[in-house]
């Protein structure tokens, strides 16, 4: 995140809510997630559990957007420490969106979220855009989530659809990355009031 970021803390945050500090309706502080642990030595028994033989990691990037060939970059170096053989695929963005809607073209890939105002309208929870998740547990959560009209009953099932997602999804979630937009003022006819606050993670497709 630092190194994404340019090394200016002002610009990322490192947090492991599924929804943004400055969403404070649905941020969570949920103890014991396995999120940035720093423990080589667990990842080491994952794979020799998972049976993993050094098989090439197929990872897609781009350089169209230079923090996701960051990640990517950054990510391969970490993931070879740990034990990984990636094989990084570096491909214009044209060819990222039509491979990435077939599974059977890669196993990883980094990608950016945008906001949400509801857990119901976060679109990697479900399977509505490619390459994410279709599980029966957290479809069934949100599910429940978007009948409840109580909001602490609410809160309660958002903490369980984000633990379920630390504990089921395949993907590693980065951090909050932010951005800055300058203007002129004499520039007209733009929107100045833009706001596309994002947190950034990779994505794996097994």
């Amino acid at each position: 995140m630092k190194n994404v970021a340019g090394g200016h803390p002002e610009f990322y945050r490192m947090d492991a809510s599924l929804a943004m500090t400055e969403i404070v309706s649905w941020h969570t502080k949920l103890a014991g997630l396995p999120w940035n642990e720093h423990n080589k030595g667990k990842v080491q028994k994952l794979l020799q559990e998972a049976g993993y033989k050094k098989e090439p990691i197929r990872f897609m990037t781009t350089q169209e957007y230079k923090w996701m060939y960051d990640f990517a970059l950054l990510s391969k170096q970490q993931l070879e420490d740990a034990g990984f053989t990636i094989d990084l695929q570096v491909v214009d963005w044209a060819t990222l969106v039509k491979r990435r809607n077939n599974p059977k073209e890669y196993d990883v890939f980094t990608t950016g979220m945008g906001n949400f105002y509801d857990p119901t309208h976060h679109i990697y929870l479900g399977p509505n855009w490619p390459g994410w998740t279709d599980d029966e547990e957290l479809n069934r959560l949100l599910a429940e989530l978007a009948r409840e009209g109580d909001y602490k009953k609410r809160f309660m099932l958002w903490e369980q659809v984000t633990r379920t997602f630390y504990d089921r999804v395949p993907v590693a979630r980065y951090g909050d990355l932010f951005g800055l937009r300058a203007i002129r003022n004499t520039t007209k006819g733009f929107n100045e009031k833009t706001e596309r606050i994002r947190f950034y993670n990779v994505w794996l497709d097994k």
